[in-house]
């Protein structure tokens, strides 16, 4: 009994449902970007792929991937087509690592400025066999030039075909084929000049 009272007494001061057709639209535009939102969900696996690409370790590829999805969300207005949201999604998966990856090497300029001490050049941690292909592999995708680089990421790490890959970086398909085989090659080369 003495909840209900209580209830009522919230309830009573608050203004009745409006079932005015703005109100309507408006319920129903929300739940249309909850669904399309839902649909963006559905891969997120994959942007953390790109993410971790981009990215220097795992951590940050999670932050990454968070933020793609805020951006997203913050942005679901601009999805027209929902059939092209996979790739929508995908190419601000790519354009958030590259912002990322741009504001690092600013903030790494300027701690070189502010930081004029000398550092010891040797590395005194050792790495297992394993751990050091890795590192030499990834070191060799990031000093690919960007063009070359995202198509790679792109295909290795989110998966996608050459098709979506065209799409998301609007470019021609024999182009995205050019630029993968080059990649590729490049990458061979500099992790073979590695083993000399």
């Amino acid at each position: 009994m003495m909840v209900r009272d209580a209830l009522r007494d919230r309830t009573s001061g608050m203004a009745p449902l409006s079932k005015s057709g703005s109100d309507i639209a408006k319920f129903e535009e929300r739940g249309l970007a909850q669904t399309r939102f839902d649909d963006l969900l559905a891969h997120r696996e994959s942007v953390f792929r790109i993410c971790l690409g981009f990215a220097r370790d795992y951590a940050e590829a999670e932050d990454l991937a968070q933020d793609v999805y805020l951006r997203a969300y913050q942005n679901l207005a601009a999805l027209k087509d929902p059939s092209v949201s996979k790739v929508w999604l995908f190419r601000i998966a790519k354009n958030a690592c590259l912002d990322r990856n741009k504001e690092a090497r600013v903030r790494a300029q300027l701690l070189r400025r502010w930081v004029e001490v000398a550092s010891p050049r040797g590395d005194p941690m050792s790495t297992d066999l394993a751990d050091d292909q890795r590192i030499r592999l990834k070191t060799a995708i990031r000093r690919l030039p960007k063009r070359l680089r995202s198509v790679l990421i792109l295909r290795l790490y989110g998966q996608l075909s050459y098709h979506e890959i065209a799409a998301a970086l609007g470019l021609a398909m024999g182009t995205v084929m050019s630029r993968l085989n080059r990649a590729r090659a490049r990458v061979s080369e500099m992790l073979e000049e590695n083993l000399r």
